[in-house]
């Protein structure tokens, strides 16, 4: 296996959820003050320099797709998966991301509009050449709300293989990647592990070590049926959402645009205790990443404490290649002046492009 680990010196610029295994940095309470820090820090977001294109962006076509699936890949079709596809108008088509959002998004993280314009690695991407194609996750957006406890890792990845079949008949010979973040990306290395459909994986948000801010993440998360986000609104008993004024933790502050945050907030979904479990075992196991047999691009941010906390940067990022023992190409790189979200940061479009043009060198 050839691959690649870029430390911190190599940048691309421009009731508890989790468990922390013995294999991983312990919790240590002087993290728990750079998150409390952040807290603070929050307040220094900037409203000026916005990072957001302005509505119209010429270069691609936008729907929405709508594809009925089965829970288990082999029962029943009696749920919908909505997605929103933007595809080029102007460039030839390089070929096919799905992308997946992480817990408590839904396909906005990939396309948010805000009080100053849209950030959006999908328009991005379709201006690139890509077809690209954010899902909205079984239980978020405009796909269905099946019970809770149905879903989790399992139930995502089937139903995500069932559209990535019907994109592959649709678009013939157009090599196909997905694209995942933070729990996303959980979901796209076990898609990619057991139906071996995808040319490439792009993992972002996501890597197998811990950091002391989850514990930060666990304090953000209450039942949804608490917020008064889902008043008057059928939800799955069971569920849970950030709590309200929250998200700024997924950012690293003092490169993050108010406008993004607060529509972020505006737009937040439901994720389910399922879900953490398929996170927490992928993170900790390696699960599936030891199986994924395609080329893998890693992203994360430098100051995303929920994998790593400071000092451990470089070793984490050193480490991350061994979780896919089996693909022919590992690269892995953190990006600078990020924290977790990192499609919604002011240098969102540095991670695009380094998206972008690698999926262009290896499909």
């Amino acid at each position: 296996m050839h691959a690649a680990a870029c430390t911190s010196a190599q940048t691309t610029r421009p009731s508890p959820m989790f468990s922390i295994h013995p294999r991983y940095s312990a919790v240590r309470f002087g993290v728990i003050g750079v998150s409390a820090a952040s807290l603070v820090a929050a307040i220094a977001v900037s409203t000026g320099g916005a990072s957001a294109a302005t509505g119209g962006d010429p270069g691609f076509t936008r729907h929405t797709i709508t594809q009925k699936v089965s829970l288990t890949g082999s029962g029943p079709a009696d749920q919908t998966l909505s997605a929103v596809q933007y595809e080029p108008t102007g460039a030839r088509v390089k070929g096919i991301q799905v992308m997946v959002p992480g817990v408590t998004y839904d396909h906005r993280y990939f396309d948010l509009k805000t009080s100053r314009g849209w950030v959006s690695q999908a328009r991005e991407a379709a201006k690139d050449g890509w077809i690209s194609v954010a899902v909205d996750r079984l239980g978020t957006g405009d796909s269905s709300s099946p019970a809770a406890d149905q879903l989790n890792g399992a139930t995502h990845s089937a139903t995500i293989h069932q559209l990535i079949t019907k994109l592959k008949a649709a678009h013939k010979g157009l090599p196909v990647a997905l694209v995942g973040h933070s729990m996303g990306s959980a979901v796209a290395i076990r898609e990619a592990a057991t139906y071996k459909d995808v040319d490439a994986v792009v993992v972002t948000g996501f890597m197998h070590h811990s950091g002391s801010g989850q514990l930060v993440f666990n304090a953000m998360m209450h039942p949804a049926a608490e917020d008064a986000a889902f008043k008057g609104r059928t939800i799955p008993d069971g569920s849970l959402t950030s709590r309200d004024g929250m998200r700024h933790q997924f950012y690293w502050p003092f490169n993050a645009d108010l406008s993004t945050v607060k529509g972020d907030d505006a737009v937040k979904q439901i994720t389910t205790q399922g879900e953490f479990t398929a996170f927490g075992d992928e993170l900790i196991n390696d699960t599936f990443g030891k199986n994924v047999d395609v080329p893998v691009l890693s992203l994360v941010g430098e100051h995303d404490g929920l994998f790593f906390d400071p000092a451990d940067l470089k070793k984490a990022l050193a480490a991350e290649p061994a979780s896919y023992g089996s693909s022919p190409d590992v690269d892995v790189k953190s990006v600078l002046n990020a924290g977790h979200d990192l499609a919604l940061q002011r240098n969102a479009d540095s991670t695009t492009n380094t998206i972008n043009e690698w999926l262009s060198d290896k499909l």
